[in-house]
C-alpha cells in the first residue's frame, strides 16, 4: 500500500517541504500503545553523507510528478510498518490513507512518532 505522508521532521533528508521523498519508509515499535513510542527508522538528519546514503531509496518518479503539481501531494512512499498493535498494519504494510510523521526537531529517528497510531 502506498499512502499520502507528510512529515514535520524538517531535518530529515527525505523531508522535501513538509512530503516524505523517499519511497520506503519504514515505522518501528513491534508490542507499542502510544504514538510517543513509534519512530520513523527510515530518518537520516540533513547532509551530503545522508544524501548519497539515501540516494537508493528517493521517490524520483514521485518528486517529478510532485514538481508539476501544486494542487496534490503526488509522492506516496510505500510504509513498511511494524507496530503490530495498530489498527492501520495489515501484514506489516501500513493501509492508512494519510499518514501523519512528527519530528520537528528530531535529529535521530527516536524522535520521530507516527502520530497515525490508533491502537
Amino acid at each position: 500500500m502506498r499512502g499520502t505522508l507528510s512529515c514535520t521532521a524538517t531535518n530529515c533528508v527525505n523531508n522535501m517541504s513538509g512530503i516524505c521523498s523517499a519511497s520506503t519508509i519504514n515505522i518501528l515499535g513491534s508490542n507499542v500503545h502510544s504514538k510517543e513510542e513509534t519512530q520513523c527508522e527510515t530518518f537520516a538528519e540533513k547532509g551530503l553523507k545522508n544524501s548519497f546514503n539515501n540516494v537508493l531509496n528517493m521517490n524520483v518518479i514521485g518528486e517529478i510528478k510532485q514538481a508539476f503539481n501544486n494542487d496534490k501531494i503526488e509522492m506516496s512512499p510505500k510504509i513498511e510498518c511494524e507496530v503490530i498493535n495498530c489498527v492501520h498494519n495489515r501484514d506489516e504494510e501500513c493501509v492508512a490513507h494519510n499518514i501523519m510523521v512528527n519530528g520537528r526537531e528530531a535529529l535521530s529517528s527516536e524522535k520521530t512518532e507516527c502520530q497515525t497510531f490508533k491502537e
